[in-house]
This record gives structure tokens, C-alpha cells and sequence, in this order.
């Protein structure tokens, strides 16, 4: 898979934790209690999305995103290692 360039819908609820989805790949949806965590979790959940069968997992490299207002949808750039 080539680089891609992600849409991420990053939610910050009222206490400050965060969840966001990635509109490309039904299902990954990940949590944080700060922004490095979602991160964190968000490139979890797309290598399992991206995994094939029984086989390796990828090692998923996304690039920097933002979630500064309440719901933001952002870019990310995805690379695979």
C-alpha cells in the first residue's frame, strides 16, 4: 500500500477525552485521554483494519493531526513501515 492521505473525525467530549474515526476505513475507531494517546490507539486500530487474515501486522506510521475544537475533522498522512 502507498502512502495515503487520511480524513480523521477527532471528537473532544466535555471532559477532555477524545475519540476519533477514520471515514476511509469503516470500523477503526479509537480513544485517548490526550492526544498522543489517541494517536497511539488510532494507529493501533488501522494497522489491525489493514492487517490481512491470519498475517503480519503492519507497522502503521501516521503523521501529526490536530483536535482542537469540540469535533474536528483533520488529515493525516499514513505510511506504512
Amino acid at each position: 500500500m502507498d502512502d495515503q492521505d487520511l480524513k480523521i473525525r477527532v471528537v473532544t467530549e466535555d471532559d477532555g477525552a477524545m475519540w476519533a474515526t477514520v471515514e476511509a476505513m469503516p470500523g477503526v475507531f479509537a480513544t485517548g485521554d490526550t492526544l498522543e494517546e489517541l494517536h497511539e490507539s488510532l494507529e493501533e486500530g488501522i494497522a489491525l483494519y489493514l492487517a490481512e487474515g491470519d498475517g503480519p501486522t503492519p507497522r502503521v506510521r501516521l503523521g501529526e493531526f490536530y483536535g482542537e475544537t469540540r469535533v474536528t475533522e483533520t488529515r493525516a498522512g499514513l505510511a506504512l513501515a
